[in-house]
């Protein structure tokens, strides 16, 4: 499962994603032009949550599915938030 574009999915959509997305996935603005700056960021801001959420799960595992879910959110909408 690509766990990034689920979350920054998730947190673009203002709710958890009921499914999955698998393999590469390609983002692109309106129309399917270039992503402006800001949602460039956002983009690189919730893999980044991403990646160190994964990183600290490797030493201290969640409680569950649920809260591992919870925690990626959680983490992606708090970097996205400190960029506006």
């Amino acid at each position: 499962m690509n766990l990034s574009v689920w979350v920054l999915a998730s947190v673009w959509r203002r709710m958890e994603i009921p499914y999955g997305f698998y393999g590469p996935v390609v983002v692109t603005g309106p129309q399917l032009d270039a992503l402006d700056e800001a949602m460039a960021e956002e983009v690189q801001a919730v893999c980044e949550a991403v990646a160190e959420v994964r990183e600290e799960c490797a030493t201290r595992q969640p409680a569950g599915e649920w809260q591992a879910r919870a925690e990626l959110l959680a983490a992606a909408r708090h970097r996205v938030a400190a960029l506006a």
